[in-house]
């Protein structure tokens, strides 16, 4: 009889564990959400990119409610730019920007996929034909002729999105013709940027910063 109770105890307190143990995890498991940083520091290329989009997969699968991308970029690769800009929009996580420093040509593509987007003070954003050379396959003129139109394309969309009122490109379209730089005051003014770079601090960190800052920059020559 003594036997019997002791086995009927036992199996009540199995029974009991797992919704205690539910209960402990839950006490215990760490808080999801927050702001998941990642700072890139150089050129445009394809491993540049790749890694930004594998760190924003990653702030996906770990819960994180948002990826702020701190960029400080002279541009590079437009096909790494598009890749990275196309990839970065399809995640069910948002997408938000900081201009740093100096962010030119396809960096400000990326810059400008941002959901929410910020302009460090002393920043800067150039703009400049799209050139391509180093980006150039064999193909007949025609077809070549056909692929710039589309990058054109697509870069002078990201632009229009980028801004408060899209009867502005009027006045940075001239970028097609020569260069043009504008500041952060510029930024702020055209919608660039539509949050102030002072509530940054008001973000909730979610685990450590990525840093992609690609090999040595005199190595890379960018092909904008």
């Amino acid at each position: 009889m003594i036997r019997s109770l002791g086995a009927f105890c036992l199996c009540m307190g199995l029974a009991a564990t797992p919704v205690a143990a539910q209960e402990g995890r839950a006490a215990t498991s760490p808080k999801k959400g927050g702001t998941m940083v990642i700072n890139f520091l150089g050129p445009v290329t394809s491993f540049s990119m790749a890694e930004i989009v594998r760190g924003a997969q990653d702030a996906v699968l770990v819960g994180a409610d948002e990826v702020q991308i701190n960029i400080s970029s002279g541009g590079g690769r437009v096909y790494a730019a598009r890749f990275a800009v196309n990839v970065l929009r399809s995640l069910p996580i948002r997408i938000t920007t900081v201009a740093m420093s100096d962010v030119g040509s396809s960096a400000v593509a990326l810059f400008c996929a941002g959901e929410e987007r910020y302009v460090a003070p002393g920043a800067s954003v150039f703009l400049h034909q799209l050139t391509r050379f180093a980006e150039r396959s064999v193909k007949t003129a025609r077809a070549q002729e056909r692929e710039d139109e589309i990058v054109r394309g697509w870069y002078d969309n990201m632009l229009g999105q980028c801004l408060a009122d899209r009867a502005s490109m009027s006045e940075i379209e001239v970028y097609n013709e020569r260069d043009l730089i504008l500041d952060d005051a510029d930024i702020l003014r055209l919608g660039m940027a539509n949050k102030a770079y002072s509530t940054l601090n008001e973000k909730r960190q979610f685990g450590r910063a990525i840093n992609v800052v690609p090999g040595d920059l005199k190595r890379i020559v960018p092909d904008n």
